[in-house]
């Protein structure tokens, strides 16, 4: 058995709804369809009721924050409302200096339908001379929600976003779903070309008890590989190996932004896997 993921439906693609779909042994991806979504998990967890303070649904009024285009220090790139939680450095467009990505939290959470959400955005800005220029804002990737009657197992807090770095040249978004027995690790790559982000590189790697799925996708290059083992042995079962590769199509390279959330993509379409 293995772990899918894929888009969430309209009805839920605001909350964080945990499921554990297991599938033929075939992906760790969704098996082919017609639409383009790629590399999201999700986990359903059974546990321990989750208690919130209560407020209305704020969902719709909700605006996300105009920011500021340029700044002489990063704090000019918060507000009163939002804070910088979180803030890594690394030279990504090549010129010799740090640039920078930010994570911008709302100090509050919101009402949704059955739950809360906590809204975060994601900043990617260049020393530019003596200041800074915001070159992208993307408001949906890194926020998640809890919904009511839901909780975590394990360490796992509810968060899919795990941390960012940057690493010769280009931007790593690293999230990650986590319970006992069961795990998924996704990695996007992202390089500043062409005068914006791409989304150059995904890799998802997920187990269950002793099934390991690696599942890599190279943007630039137009090549994936997919590499699964299984060993049940231990489970009474038999040791199982399977390995791919193959070509994707010439028009798999996405803009950052077009990615409105981990899972809004599925490019299993055009594979073997």
């Amino acid at each position: 058995m293995v772990l899918n993921f894929g888009q969430l439906s309209d009805n839920i693609s605001h909350k964080l709804k945990l499921l554990i779909i297991f599938i033929e042994r075939k992906l760790v991806i969704m098996r082919p369809m017609p639409t383009l979504r790629l590399l999201f998990l999700i986990i359903q967890m059974g546990v321990a009721q989750t208690v919130f303070s209560q407020k209305s649904d704020t969902s719709e009024r909700f605006i996300y924050p105009n920011i500021n285009k340029y700044g002489k220090t990063l704090d000019d790139f918060s507000s009163k409302d939002w804070e910088i939680t979180e803030t890594i450095s690394g030279d990504l467009n090549k010129d010799g200096i740090d640039d920078f990505a930010l994570v911008l939290g709302y100090r509050d959470s919101i009402k949704i339908k059955d739950g809360y959400k906590f809204p975060r955005v994601l900043l990617l800005v260049f020393k530019v001379g003596d200041h800074y220029e915001l070159k992208l804002q993307h408001n949906t990737l890194i926020e998640y929600a809890i919904t009511d009657g839901s909780g975590n197992t394990g360490d796992w807090d509810g968060d899919p976003f795990d941390n960012m770095e940057i690493v010769n040249g280009v931007l790593k978004l690293h999230f990650k779903w986590d319970i006992t027995g069961v795990g998924t690790l996704i990695q996007y790559v992202v390089r500043y070309q062409s005068n914006d982000f791409y989304l150059i590189g995904a890799t998802c790697t997920s187990g269950y008890r002793a099934d390991t799925k690696i599942s890599d996708f190279n943007f630039s290059t137009k090549r994936y590989t997919y590499d699964e083992t299984d060993d049940e042995t231990g489970f009474g079962g038999e040791f199982l190996e399977e390995h791919k590769k193959g070509k994707l199509p010439a028009n798999t390279l996405k803009k950052l932004i077009d990615i409105k959330e981990p899972g809004a993509w599925d490019i299993t379409y055009f594979t073997n896997i």
